[in-house]
């Protein structure tokens, strides 16, 4: 539907004039200054693990040049023991599969939700202090990569400023997490001790959160007290752990071809001049986690 998601053509004609060994898949696309994530079926079972009593949304900005960021739009379930932190933009591209009649609202949407990245996890679900992540794998359907993570308590330094957001008056705290500095704003007014990604564990909602380089910035769009599912997919998953999801994070920016072309069976292309990527072909890396 989008642009950066438009062209997965196959080939095998072209292909075939190029090389004598037909290729077993063929993307083609015009932003490969990004990743072309996967999608998940919407429509699969999943298990409810809890009821959010809390949404909120965030808008997500992310660094992918040195000199420009894009916007992705998440969205936080509270419930009474689990949380749920997930890509908004990640679940429009799995209705996108199975829906055909979109109304100018939905289409509105869509577009404002932003393109999904792999380096903000697409699910993070936390219940008693271990988080349960799940990413979206590029040139991948219907598979992801997941990991848990048992939470360390972040030591957070207050601070005297404040300041408004969204009509909430907020106080800021500082802490190293991820290998990051971060500066949060969190409202006592909101009595949850959560907040984006997994920063946490201050007296009230973290409403918005820079880390100081400038690379990553969550900041609160709005709140509401609708009741909705806390729902766990039966997606087809693969088990890792977080040191082999971070090398492979890693390596899908700096070495597209080597991770995802198995050895010349996944050709990538241009879709602009049709010129093939090959080893030469690299994408800008802005980590989340650092260690």
């Amino acid at each position: 539907m989008k642009s950066f998601l438009t062209t997965i053509v196959a080939l095998c004609v072209v292909v075939a004039a190029i090389a004598q060994e037909i290729p077993k898949q063929i993307f083609a696309y015009s932003r490969t200054d990004r990743l072309m994530i996967g999608s998940c079926d919407i429509d699969a079972d999943y298990e409810v693990l809890d009821t959010a009593r809390v949404i909120v949304a965030y808008k997500v900005s992310y660094r992918n040049s040195p000199n420009s960021q894009l916007d992705v739009r998440y969205k936080l379930l509270y419930g009474e023991h689990t949380t749920l932190f997930y890509s908004v933009a990640q679940r429009y591209e799995n209705m996108a599969r199975h829906k055909n009649n979109w109304s100018e609202e939905e289409m509105n949407e869509f577009y404002a939700a932003g393109v999904p990245t792999i380096v903000i996890p697409t699910e993070i679900y936390i219940t008693n202090n271990e988080a349960y992540i799940r990413h979206n794998i590029p040139f991948s359907d219907d598979i992801m990569y997941e990991y848990r993570e048992s939470l360390e308590k972040i030591e957070w330094q207050l601070t005297n400023h404040t300041q408004e957001i969204c009509g909430y008056l907020c106080s800021s705290a500082e802490t190293s997490y991820g290998g990051r500095v971060w500066r949060v704003w969190f409202s006592p007014e909101i009595p949850l001790s959560s907040g984006p990604w997994l920063l946490r564990g201050l007296p009230g909602l973290i409403l918005m959160a820079e880390d100081s380089e400038g690379d990553f910035r969550f900041e609160m769009e709005g709140i509401s007290q609708q009741r909705e599912e806390i729902r766990l997919y039966d997606w087809n998953t693969e088990q890792i752990t977080k040191k082999q999801w971070l090398k492979f994070e890693r390596n899908a920016h700096l070495n597209p071809y080597s991770q995802f072309g198995q050895g010349g069976q996944v050709r990538f292309y241009n879709s602009s001049d049709m010129q093939e990527l090959k080893s030469e072909w690299t994408i800008e890396y802005y980590p989340l986690y650092r260690y």
